[in-house]
């Protein structure tokens, strides 16, 4: 079977949260006119979008220059699903993440929203890491371990239905990081390399001090 050959252009969707990586599904809202564009214009091609995270202005982090939130250089390719209309004119859409990417330049905008040339040959082994359904199976033991210790009502069950990158996703969006820590997750060299990373960021807080309630979880 031929390699996919992935756009080399991206319309740009700038989304803080959730986080978007590869195997996973996520919803985009696009309330304002230049985001509904782009959706109708992606929709009308060949669905792909771009998703970059924003730079929330900490210290020694620099983002793209040009019109609208400093961004990030590395994000991931989208591929549009479903898509429906939504409140006043505004649309969701639902949006799978494909193969990561690095900007290499900004090219000109168009119907209000901004493009970026794109370079995926960092992460090219990203689609067959997902297709070999990552097991993050000490992630979700650490997890389990914690909220049945705090006597949480989650419903783990939910989380017994995640595969591959969907739990990395799901603990992003819920635990307090840092837009330099969830990026790291977006930049991390292999997509395997995940869970030891967010374990990381899981069991140690500023200054080194123990973070999500319990000691780290240490696999046999």
């Amino acid at each position: 079977m031929e390699p996919e050959i992935f756009p080399a252009v991206l319309p740009i969707f700038p989304l803080a949260a959730p986080l978007l990586l590869p195997g996973t599904v996520v919803p985009l809202l696009a309330a304002d006119a230049r985001y509904r564009n782009l959706l109708e214009d992606a929709l009308s091609s060949d669905s792909y979008v771009g998703v970059l995270q924003p730079v929330f202005g900490e210290a020694g982090e620099i983002g793209l220059p040009g019109e609208g939130p400093a961004l990030y250089q590395v994000g991931c390719l989208g591929r549009i699903g479903e898509c429906r209309e939504e409140g006043d004119g505004g649309y969701v859409a639902l949006v799978e993440g494909v193969i990561r990417f690095r900007t290499s330049g900004e090219v000109p905008g168009r119907n209000g929203y901004r493009r970026m040339a794109v370079d995926y040959g960092e992460f090219l082994e990203d689609p067959e890491a997902i297709e070999q359904e990552l097991d993050f199976s000490v992630l979700k033991e650490v997890v389990r371990q914690r909220v049945e210790a705090n006597g949480s009502p989650l419903d783990l069950s939910i989380m017994d239905e995640m595969v591959g990158t969907e739990i990395v996703t799901a603990l992003a969006h819920a635990l307090p990081f840092s837009s330099a820590e969830r990026q790291a997750l977006v930049e991390i060299p292999s997509l395997r390399e995940l869970q030891p990373m967010l374990l990381q960021l899981m069991t140690m807080g500023p200054g080194g001090r123990l973070g999500f309630d319990l000691p780290p979880f240490l696999p046999s």
